[in-house]
């Protein structure tokens, strides 16, 4: 646990003192939002109806896009190697970019993501399922994300990573968008909660353990 609070301080610290990866995430959230708006039009009813499509469309990309920042500046530094010759594990390494990912993009999307709801006339019920699920559904897709990024920097490509990881996306995203409307008031038992938590026990060692692989392939 020493070891994860002392890589977490560095990645929140590196990250905070350069908010690049941030601005990015939230400029092409709100630009993507803008765009769907003027594209649809003003009719607030179909705007309504878009709204949970939309948003997830373009949360997908905004964490496919931001994932590279929390994994290329090291990799080009060469931090990368340099943690793992201090002794930090290649799954430490990757699970605590991947948490500190989630604490520096999701948290945010928690307070920016109401303001992008009043655009489209949602009810709060509405907005609390949304986010809830996003909640939910956030880990495995950053987990999928990181996974990704490292994919891209081992083969120096970055559209055919994401064609291959794009299939591991899509149950993420059904059982996300499928729910029930009102998820956060209905029994736990019946929501789709608990199908999105076993995806990410699954999606956990799986990225780990690629990860690794990947990891040591870069480094030799």
């Amino acid at each position: 646990m020493n070891e994860f609070f002392k890589l977490f301080k560095r990645e929140m610290r590196i990250n905070w003192l350069n908010l690049s990866s941030l601005f990015s995430y939230i400029s092409f959230f709100f630009l993507g939002i803008i765009i769907f708006i003027f594209s649809i039009g003003s009719d607030l009813g179909k705007l309504s109806q878009l709204f949970n499509p939309i948003v997830w469309v373009i949360f997908l990309f905004s964490l496919i896009l931001g994932s590279e920042n929390f994994i290329k500046n090291d990799y080009n530094d060469g931090s990368l190697k340099e943690l793992q010759f201090l002794g930090f594990s290649e799954e430490l390494i990757i699970f605590t970019k991947s948490f500190s990912m989630w604490a520096i993009l999701i948290f945010p999307s928690m307070f920016f993501l109401p303001i992008c709801s009043l655009m489209f006339s949602i009810e709060f019920v509405e907005l609390l399922n949304l986010l809830s699920y996003i909640l939910l559904a956030s880990p495995s897709l950053i987990l999928l994300s990181i996974l990704s990024a490292l994919m891209s920097m081992q083969i120096k490509n970055r559209i055919l990573p994401f064609v291959i990881i794009l299939p591991f996306y899509i149950p993420i995203l059904i059982f996300s968008t499928s729910g029930e409307k009102i998820g956060i008031f209905n029994n736990f038992e019946n929501s789709h909660y608990l199908i999105l938590i076993a995806i990410f026990f699954i999606t956990l060692p799986l990225t780990l353990i690629i990860g690794k692989l990947i990891l040591k392939e870069i480094n030799n």
